[in-house]
């Protein structure tokens, strides 16, 4: 059952959201209204945030009080690949670093409809690139609603590239079907406060540009899935948009990846974006931490058996 508080968001959501979310508006209006949904979200206690530049990008990294520094969680930003930046993620960002007990990473990586694809797979790939340059090997990938589709591209870049692909990776509510095919599109319609299939249509056409909405690298869910890392996908059970998630889950099954699919019921869009504010932001959290760090000691585990058979054999 969902909480007082989220039931009270999705009346407000629903109140507020052509206000903030109009089609056809501006891109600069649409990512001021963004921003002004930002100051509502709570920083977390803890957490150490330092603004640099990566890869020629501006970004900022965030240090939990207690954290392993051999590890690393690249975050990719929502916003349907036009609005976001790290300003109006921070918080989100902030709160996944204590939980993982990791540093984290946020770009600000280059937005339609002035760079349309492939700008801003171009931008993840070299931040990438850059950390495992600075000697980072173990890199988990994590991102929100376009960001999360994002990061999912990225692994299929890095995977044909021959490049090492990241321990794992979190999708909170990915946008992995920018053709929107998925039945919930239209079932799910009238269940969504947040999140209008007109106005994430224009978005779409304003990321593809004169490309295929079927593009693997722009709707991974139409890629190869096969020897992808351990991936956790949470995603809210009234959103227009959950298809996205559970045909993705059920294709890396099926392409023998290990994946975790977590459905909350009566959840929004990204309800994780309240933390500090909804229990069910906190225990999905705590959820997404506890996934990380047991990769992270799987991963450990397995390379010391490794080893360990190395040294019998020698």
């Amino acid at each position: 059952m969902a909480s007082l508080q989220s039931s009270v968001v999705n009346v407000i959501a629903r109140t507020i959201r052509s206000s903030f979310f109009i089609h056809k508006a501006e891109t600069f209006t649409q990512r001021k209204s963004f921003e002004r949904i930002s100051v509502f979200t709570k920083y977390p206690r803890f957490v150490k945030s330092e603004k640099h530049t990566i890869a020629g990008l501006t970004a900022m990294s965030f240090y939990p009080k207690q954290l392993n520094d051999k590890r690393v969680i690249l975050y990719l930003h929502g916003g349907a690949y036009c609005t976001g930046s790290v300003k109006t993620h921070k918080a989100l960002i902030a709160r996944i670093a204590r939980a993982s007990k990791c540093r984290a990473i946020g770009i600000n990586y280059r937005l339609a409809p002035d760079h349309p694809y492939p700008a801003a797979l171009e931008d993840a790939l070299k931040v990438y690139e850059d950390l495992m340059d600075q000697g980072y090997e173990n890199i988990f990938l994590a991102g929100d609603s376009a960001g999360g589709g994002l990061a999912l591209a990225l692994m299929l870049k890095l995977k044909d590239n021959r490049k090492k692909l990241p321990k794992g990776a979190v999708l909170i509510s990915p946008w992995t079907d920018l053709a929107m095919t998925g039945e919930s599109i239209r079932t799910k319609v009238y269940n969504d406060p947040l999140i209008d299939p007109k106005v994430l249509n224009y978005f779409a056409g304003l990321y593809i540009g004169e490309d295929s909405p079927t593009n693997p690298y722009i709707s991974p869910l139409y890629g190869d899935l096969s020897n992808l890392p351990p991936i956790l996908i949470q995603v809210g059970g009234n959103e227009v948009i959950l298809d996205d998630s559970t045909r993705l889950a059920k294709k890396l099954k099926k392409n023998g990846c290990e994946v975790e699919l977590e459905v909350w019921q009566k959840m929004f869009h990204v309800w994780h974006y309240l933390g500090g504010i909804l229990p069910e932001s906190k225990d999905a959290i705590n959820s997404i931490g506890s996934f990380v760090q047991d990769v992270y000691q799987s991963e450990a585990a397995h390379e010391g058996q490794i080893e360990g058979i190395q040294l019998e054999l020698a």
